[in-house]
């Protein structure tokens, strides 16, 4: 029996945009998950606001995960149960080495997220209740605010090649991932996903085998490998798919909800 759903936001959870938003469906299933005992993680790179808003009705009584495994956090209270900001000594490095691959750049602080000037579709990132982000001539000038992660906005037919590029600069330094097709990010070099998913195993008594993980990201990939069953989406990108014990159908055909499904039936 499966105690715990790890499940990955953006791209897997949630519709495609414009809508990005969790089908009744989906939203039915999760509920008789929890029910059954599964305990409901959402691993997002997002901030507390965003998952709020996107799952505040489900029943999350567990730790979730945001900002790329930054923090650990109860969703109800927003008490901050586990966090590791980005260490100051990186922030001026990763902004300057962000810039000088040819990307915009974003400075996540607890308040707000903050981006260069004309970086796109940064206007259209956050809908209400969520803050939107704020628009700055140089980010580096917010230096030296604590900083959870820093990110890059580039192109997505040659972001890939730099991310892999920057994974190798700043090895042992930072963490360096990518959450969507046109953003990389820098974190921790203690953080991801996964690592915060180990942390809320741990805490809760629930071992590798009694974990399930969705996701379609590289960030994903890490807690793909550690769950007892590690799910890839059908609109997984094939490092992550490689990475998978299965891959379910696309998050426009509900693929969160197909395995799940199947896994109740099991149970």
């Amino acid at each position: 029996m499966y105690r715990l759903l790890a499940i990955d936001l953006d791209g897997t959870l949630l519709t495609p945009s414009p809508h990005k938003i969790i089908t009744p469906h989906t939203f039915d299933v999760l509920c008789r998950a929890s029910a059954a005992g599964m305990a409901l993680v959402i691993a997002t790179g997002q901030m507390l606001q965003v998952l709020r808003a996107a799952c505040g009705d489900l029943p999350l009584t567990a730790p979730q995960i945001i900002e790329n495994g930054a923090m650990v956090v109860d969703i109800r209270s927003g008490r901050i149960l586990h966090e590791k900001l980005l260490p100051a000594e990186h922030i001026l490095p990763a902004l300057d080495t962000l810039r000088s691959f040819g990307l915009f750049r974003a400075y996540h602080t607890y308040e707000r997220v903050y981006v260069d000037y004309n970086t796109p579709r940064a206007r259209n990132w956050y809908r209400p209740p969520v803050p939107p982000v704020v628009e700055v001539e140089d980010v580096a000038s917010l230096y030296p605010q604590s900083c959870i992660k820093v990110a890059g906005i580039g192109e997505e037919s040659t972001l890939r090649e730099k991310r892999i590029e920057l994974e190798r600069i700043f090895a042992g330094k930072l963490y360096v991932t990518q959450s969507s097709f046109d953003l990389v990010e820098f974190l921790h070099p203690e953080v991801s996903k996964v690592n915060a998913l180990k942390t809320i195993a741990a805490d809760l008594g629930i071992a590798p085998e009694e974990i399930v993980a969705i996701g379609d990201n590289h960030n994903d990939i890490g807690m793909i490998r550690f769950a007892g069953l590690g799910v890839a989406m059908g609109n997984a990108h094939d490092e992550v798919k490689a990475s998978a014990d299965y891959v379910t159908s696309s998050n426009t055909e509900e693929g969160v909800a197909a395995v799940i499904e199947k896994l109740l039936r099991k149970a």
